[in-house]
């Protein structure tokens, strides 16, 4: 005579229900995405961060130190003004390692204040001559000045930057 099974059973015994469901209900691997999104105005009303647009710089911004320069001929500055912006860094004892050289001018388009702070986090901005206009921000010194270029050609400013920058970076 066979046994039957009940048409329902019914426990919450974790080892009556370890034996009875033998079976995977469903799997969350480890690096799942939510694929569910909230809409762009929920997503707005949570809080979520903004995305950070991502620069291309020269220098590895380790001391947050961040330059902008506004050169349309050039990479980042003429090689006569990157040498001479070496050699000042050098005197400051600081490296292309501590700052962040931006140049505006290749940008496709202009950046924001905002978009510049989240992503270089600078302590220190020197404008080289650039046209963006940084207001001044709790916990940022903003110095604008002449683009090294133009230094090279006057002594008075260039006499004006070193006196400045060497108490901002020292």
């Amino acid at each position: 005579m066979e046994a039957s099974l009940p048409a329902k059973i019914n426990t919450s015994d974790p080892i009556a229900l370890r034996y009875l469901m033998t079976e995977t209900i469903f799997d969350v691997a480890h690096n799942a995405i939510n694929a569910v999104e909230p809409p762009a105005r929920e997503a707005e009303f949570l809080g979520e961060p903004k995305q950070v647009p991502r620069f291309s710089f020269c220098g590895q911004n380790q001391r947050n130190y961040l330059f902008l320069t506004q050169d349309r001929q050039n990479e980042w500055m003429s090689g006569t003004a990157m040498d001479a912006f070496i050699k000042t860094l050098a005197a400051l004892k600081l490296t292309m390692d501590d700052v962040a050289v931006l140049n505006l001018a290749k940008l496709t388009e202009a950046p924001s204040v905002d978009d510049l702070s989240l992503f270089f986090k600078p302590k220190v901005v020197v404008s080289l001559g650039a046209s963006l206009v940084w207001p001044e921000q709790q916990g940022i010194i903003v110095f604008p000045t002449h683009s090294f270029d133009e230094m090279l050609t006057d002594a008075e400013k260039k006499r004006v930057f070193w006196t400045t920058i060497k108490t901002l970076l020292l």
